[in-house]
């Protein structure tokens, strides 16, 4: 008779020892599901406000040299660099917004291009005088913008 408790002991210890692993598997697996999301979403957020943000930063280098240019493909923001006839230039080109620095009245290369971000808009409104609003896929900012005349072309 003792023979047979054991038995059915030890079946009973590994059927809950199975039991508690496998649900520490389903637990772990839960887990990194959770966390590929919060991830994915983390990551989608910071791309999205650093495309604003860098739209922000790099217009205040010089809030006095801005101004808008159309070309073929869309609006092109115009940033001078001073008096030296040289500027940032940001514009669409292949679904990704890109900056490149050139002469203002010079070519643009926007294979050579360094890539701000993914996007598919990229609007230059004037408000006022002084106030631009550029949209793009990530969303909606608005510049403030020195010169009556940088307002657009």
């Amino acid at each position: 008779m003792k023979n047979r408790r054991t038995a059915w002991s030890g079946l009973n210890t590994i059927g809950i020892t199975v039991f508690f692993l496998g649900c520490f598997m389903a637990l772990i697996l839960f887990g990194t599901n959770i966390y590929r999301a919060v991830n994915a979403s983390h990551t989608a957020n910071n791309d999205r406000r650093s495309v604003l943000s860098y739209l922000l930063t790099v217009s205040r280098s010089d809030e006095t040299g801005m101004r808008v240019q159309t070309l073929p493909e869309g609006q092109m923001l115009v940033i001078a660099d001073g008096d030296t006839g040289f500027g940032t230039r940001i514009y669409l080109h292949a679904g990704r917004l890109v900056e490149d620095y050139g002469r203002l009245d010079g070519q643009l290369y926007p294979d050579a291009a360094a890539v701000i971000g993914e996007t598919d808009v990229f609007e230059i409104v004037p408000m006022k005088e002084d106030l631009l609003r550029i949209t793009t896929a990530s969303g909606t900012v608005y510049i403030h913008v020195r010169n009556p005349e940088g307002g657009g072309e």
